[in-house]
């Protein structure tokens, strides 16, 4: 049975099994070890850019729970006087809640909603 080099593909002399040299052999174990460390190196990125977009989201969240508080402690008084306690959508009184057309602090990026007519809006139904 004819034997070759793993590595330069020459064919093998008496006892020698897998390299015709020990060059061969270090050339092919190197090039075994940068392929590894390539696809070690692309997990980490993947793991480092899914860290970060989570940090972000997690940023985004805050952000939004924060313009949330302040509507609450802020807008729900100003817009119930204005509304005279109504929906504007279906004129209920029960469960108003402030919902936000762009999240920021101003009073006009917001209606008022019963928590039915909020329901449907985030729906899109």
């Amino acid at each position: 049975m004819l034997k070759l080099c793993l590595f330069c593909g020459k064919e093998l002399d008496g006892n020698k099994e897998m390299y015709c040299s020990s060059k061969c052999k270090y050339y092919y174990n190197r090039d075994k070890r940068v392929k590894h460390q390539r696809i070690y190196d692309r997990g980490n990125k993947e793991r480092k850019n899914s860290y970060e977009r989570e940090k972000r989201r997690g940023e985004r969240y805050n952000f939004i729970k924060r313009i949330q508080h302040y509507s609450e402690l802020h807008h729900l008084p100003l817009l119930l006087k204005k509304f005279n306690n109504h929906c504007q959508l279906c004129s209920s009184k029960k469960r108003l809640q402030v919902h936000h057309l762009k999240y920021t602090k101003r009073i006009e990026d917001c209606m008022l909603l019963c928590e039915e007519c909020h329901k449907k809006i985030h729906r899109k139904i």
